[in-house]
């Protein structure tokens, strides 16, 4: 399973294969079905074989929650709906293959449910969604926490615009703004680090990827060392192959104080006017969502 912050729910199989054989489904079925790597197109092909070896539709519906979840598909999610709440409702504890009681299938569901009023930007149905989920299933508080902090930092965000042509350098002193790198691109895309952030480092060969992916779509990919030292930034570019234009927030921080950036590893999508298309963890799914928003045929990279 994926470890980024889109609100994961880390369900553990607690199942066996013996507890599935009665039901007339293959150890290698078994392994498909609850394969979270799966694509969407194998994980349905492995459902439809289940589905036709007998396996009850409860244990389905909960396969299916675990691939939504673990891939981050909160519209796949919203798609099983009904089907999860016909299993919740006729929930049985000898048929279950995950979810221990039909509290806990509820306040999966619940969840589904604040995302969805998170998306439409709801928030009288968020409060109300969050408070069932977590008195359903009090074990997704920090899940919860974090669905809500994102929701609170998209309204805020909505309401700031970056000053696109203030002077900025690059880790070699040259002096450049952000409008300059965006050029005519559609977008520009930040990743706000620092020299003693190490999960920032970690990241950068991942964010070499992403940049020649997205240069692609149009999309310029930036490091922003928050430090104000370029030669810091410079050497840190050095070492790690960086070829992505590599810039350094002037003294004062004036786009960390603008964007609440307060935790770095940080990734900010800005569009050519400077307004915020997204502010968040480069692990969050939103910004892989906010990326498509901007040209469909984008496509995540599968992790190594």
């Amino acid at each position: 399973m994926s470890t980024r912050l889109f609100p994961i729910l880390a369900v553990t199989v607690f199942c066996s294969f013996g507890v599935l054989g009665a039901q007339q489904i293959s150890e290698e079925q078994f392994q498909k079905l609850f394969n979270e790597e799966a694509s969407l197109e194998e994980f349905t092909k492995a459902a439809e074989e289940a589905a036709k070896a007998g396996v009850s539709s409860q244990i389905l519906a909960e396969a299916k929650l675990i691939w939504g979840l673990g891939n981050e598909n909160p519209d796949y999610l919203t798609k099983i709906l009904p089907e999860l709440e016909v299993a919740a409702k006729n929930f049985k504890p000898e048929d279950s293959a995950t979810i221990t009681n039909p509290d806990e299938f509820n306040g999966f569901i619940s969840y589904i449910r604040a995302l969805e009023a998170k998306k439409r930007g709801d928030e009288a149905a968020l409060k109300k969604h969050v408070s069932e989920a977590l008195w359903l299933n009090p074990d997704q508080a920090d899940t919860l926490g974090d669905t809500i902090s994102q929701f609170r930092r998209e309204q805020l965000m909505a309401k700031v615009t970056i000053d696109m042509k203030l002077p900025i350098t690059t880790s070699k002193g040259e002096a450049t703004t952000l409008a300059d790198q965006l050029g005519n691109n559609k977008a520009i895309l930040l990743d706000f680090w620092a020299t003693w952030c190490g999960p920032c480092i970690n990241l950068m060969p991942e964010l070499r990827k992403n940049a020649e992916l997205l240069k692609k779509h149009g999309i310029v990919v930036a490091g922003m060392n928050n430090e104000s030292d370029e030669a810091k930034a410079d050497e840190m570019r050095a070492k790690k192959d960086m070829k992505m234009p590599w810039l350094v927030e002037p003294k004062g921080s004036p786009f960390s104080e603008q964007l609440g950036i307060d935790s770095i590893p940080r990734m900010i999508l800005l569009s050519p006017e400077g307004k915020v298309l997204y502010n968040g963890h480069p692990k969050e799914s939103g910004l892989w969502e906010a990326l498509k928003k901007l040209d469909s045929t984008i496509k995540e990279p599968k992790e190594d």
